[in-house]
């Protein structure tokens, strides 16, 4: 079994023997079978021109059954987008709400913990008089229960994470909530971005079968930008306001002057878009198979990392003023590990100088490792961690 040292050579372009890369949870080093995929993208335009879309639209179906593979859904419906915001946006033109009057106010159901591109877009729905109820993940232990309370007959969508991206705790009772709100009949979105490829996942473990799917690649699954994608629940067939002429393939035969859609995935589908991202996400997932890379040796590589840190900042017994574990646990913490302290920028600034890359979110300096990040990269870290926390005293 490959070891990080010997993962290293395959990630050479991204110098990750020299640079201790703790910016996984952000931003994980693509391996150099990436390039090979931008440069079999330019070739195929170059010799295919306008034909290209052929093989472009076989790169965009192997990067859906990497996604089925790692939601265990062998034949789900996925919906490609350049962003989770892209996404987004068509699950909530698709909500009944806002294609036809509604005697009541619209009302979506949210937390206080998710990623901007989520949060931005509710603020500003909630600035044009929508009820978007926000509930502090806070108590943690009964967030589903205040979730689920918040759901009613004029629900008209709840939007959630399975891990929270600023603190990394998992939020293990998601499942709870898609179960509620199905019963409810209210459409369910859940953001796992933050746990695929780097925690045990599947729809069925985590009850999410009817629920709506957001992810992508750009973490976890070193695929890079523009490289997300949405999971429509079984059986289900929308018709989104926003929405682009792809939608259209299955429909072509249509009536004229009607909007037609194509069923399940279709009705969700985009419009012209740049493949290259399709095609270096493909030369990194046939990378992952060739190397045994799975979503479950993943998740074990990352593990071990994370207890490592842990261990480590632990036995330093610093104060709460300089760094403080999460109160949530290990057995609670996904992909990286996130340090409260009232000086985080200040630590990404004095780490970033010791060629550790870091980043933070407020008071949360967070440290995510990678398979590529070794166990003796991660000690070095430690030790400077160690070395700053003396003079942040």
């Amino acid at each position: 079994m490959t070891t990080a040292h010997q993962l290293q050579e395959f990630y050479s372009e991204f110098d990750v023997t020299n640079r201790i890369l703790l910016s996984g949870h952000s931003h994980q080093a693509w391996p150099n079978a990436a390039k090979q995929g931008l440069l079999d993208c330019f070739n195929d335009a170059a010799k295919h021109i306008d034909d290209k879309w052929g093989a472009a639209f076989e790169k965009a179906d192997k990067v859906r059954d990497f996604y089925r593979t790692l939601l265990g859904e062998s034949h789900g419906e996925i919906a490609l987008g350049q962003s989770t915001h892209e996404l987004i946006l068509r699950f909530l033109s698709d909500l009944s709400c806002f294609k036809y009057k509604k005697q009541t106010p619209i009302k979506i159901v949210t937390t206080n913990g998710e990623f901007h591109s989520m949060r931005r877009q509710l603020d500003r729905l909630k600035d044009v008089n929508i009820d978007v109820k926000v509930i502090d993940t806070q108590p943690q232990d009964t967030l589903a229960e205040r979730l689920i309370n918040a759901l009613d007959k004029d629900t008209d969508a709840v939007l959630v994470s399975a891990v929270f991206f600023a603190s990394s705790r998992i939020f293990h009772q998601v499942g709870d909530v898609a179960v509620a709100a199905n019963a409810l009949n209210i459409p369910c979105l859940v953001d796992v971005y933050h746990a695929l490829n780097v925690i045990p996942f599947s729809l069925a473990s985590w009850q999410l079968e009817t629920a709506f799917i957001v992810g992508g690649g750009y973490k976890y699954c070193q695929a890079g930008e523009g490289n997300c994608f949405m999971r429509i629940p079984k059986g289900y067939n929308g018709s989104p306001i926003i929405t682009g002429w792809f939608a259209e393939f299955e429909s072509l035969d249509q009536a004229p002057g009607k909007v037609g859609y194509g069923k399940g995935q279709g009705a969700f589908a985009g419009s012209t878009y740049d493949p290259t991202s399709h095609y270096r996400a493909a030369a990194v997932f046939d990378f992952f198979n060739a190397q045994e890379l799975s979503a479950e040796r993943l998740a074990d590589i990352n593990k071990q990392q994370i207890t490592r840190l842990w261990q480590g900042i632990e036995s330093m017994a610093l104060t709460a003023g300089v760094l403080t574990l999460p109160e949530h646990g290990i057995d609670n913490n996904a992909g990286f590990l996130s340090l409260t302290t009232p000086e985080a920028a200040t630590w990404v600034k004095k780490l970033a100088e010791q060629g550790i890359q870091t980043d933070s979110r407020g008071n949360q300096l967070r440290l995510g490792p990678a398979p590529y990040v070794t166990d003796e990269q991660l000690d070095n870290a430690l030790d400077v961690i160690a070395h700053i926390a003396k003079t942040m005293v």
